[in-house]
């Protein structure tokens, strides 16, 4: 073992120690205490899987996963996304007519990213998914709970985009599957001048009023019509709960996983270079690993928004004071009492 490799972390990887880590958990806790109030259980999805069941779904991306053999000779991948981990575990538990399911994580992902992205390539999300959901009101429960987790942030100014895959597949129907590919990425980057014609459908971005105008453009009854409609039912819901500023429509976002089929949406905080959440509804993902049940959710990357976090007096350990007494026994008894007291103390 070198001096380099005792001294320097892998690239990418993440390290919290001491009240770094203090804070994250209780972080972490508090979302968990907002998951719970909303229903949502709890989930643990594996760190590893085999990598057959996945590799159709990761297109592009399959050089940006972690890879390794086990002792048998099968091909592994480390959990590189929670939502295809998680549809696995629960695909093939589900029966037939089960309730609607509400389930929450907070765990890590690993991934490769360019060496140009500083952020990590170990990321720690937290996330919630709504498995059975259908039509609106599961979409608009996913919403409300997002709004509730930037607002226990204190995230204000953060803004939610909205938009639809459904939209984009219905407006590039006639192409194959593989030309699509670049074209969601000249959206999704908003490179006009790759995209086309249809620039000024996905260059859209504004209110539910705005987005009935571009409505009435599209031929009556299209799949692209029905897709803007739905989006815009949708964000008038929220737009009647008074919650205009938090929600925009916003056409440019398509949703950059194969596996999304309706809504998409991204979190945007100023001062942020990139989305610090993204999620949406995928209606079929579940029935690749068993059970079809549509399904909604989103994740968020905890490490980019946990600095901006006001947690208040926290009793960090690291600020425990030391028992008063001059023995062992004295010292125990009076820690023993100052820590019924909610005091951290050592001995």
């Amino acid at each position: 073992m070198s001096d380099a490799q005792l001294y320097k972390l892998p690239q990418g990887t993440e390290r919290l120690v001491l009240d770094e880590a203090f804070r994250r958990q209780v972080l972490t806790h508090r979302v968990q205490n907002l998951f719970t109030s909303w229903g949502y259980q709890p989930v643990q999805t594996p760190v590893f899987d085999f990598y057959e069941l996945y590799s159709p779904f990761l297109g592009t991306k399959a050089d940006s996963v972690y890879r390794l053999v086990d002792r048998e000779g099968d091909l592994l991948v480390l959990r590189s996304d929670i939502t295809l981990f998680l549809a696995r575990s629960m695909g093939v538990v589900l029966t037939d007519g089960h309730q609607p399911l509400r389930v929450c994580y907070a765990d890590t992902i690993l991934r490769h990213q360019d060496l140009e992205d500083i952020s990590a390539n170990e990321f720690y999300q937290i996330g919630a998914e709504f498995i059975g959901s259908k039509g609106p009101e599961g979409d608009l429960e996913l919403l409300l709970l997002l709004d509730d987790l930037l607002n226990l942030f204190g995230l204000p100014e953060a803004r939610i985009h909205l938009g639809s895959r459904a939209l984009f597949d219905a407006a590039f129907e006639d192409l194959p599957l593989a030309k699509r590919q670049p074209l969601l990425e000249a959206v999704a980057l908003r490179r006009w001048s790759v995209v086309g014609p249809q620039s000024s459908l996905f260059a859209y971005q504004g209110d539910s009023a705005g987005a009935r105008k571009l409505l009435d453009s599209l031929p009556k009854l299209s799949p692209a019509a029905t897709a803007l409609s739905d989006l815009i039912v949708r964000t008038e819901a929220l737009e009647a709960l008074g919650l205009n500023q938090r929600f925009v429509i916003d056409l440019s976002e398509v949703g950059r996983q194969d596996y999304y089929t309706g809504l998409v949406f991204q979190v945007y905080q100023p001062g942020l270079g990139d989305a610090l959440a993204s999620g949406g509804r995928y209606d079929q993902l579940l029935a690749r690993f068993g059970l079809d049940s549509p399904s909604v959710g989103f994740s968020l990357h905890l490490g980019k928004v946990e600095h901006l976090v006001d947690l208040g007096q926290l009793a960090a350990p690291s600020a425990a004071q030391k028992a008063p007494g001059a023995t062992l026994g004295e010292r125990v008894k009076n820690a023993r009492s100052l820590r019924a007291e909610g005091r951290n103390v050592t001995l």
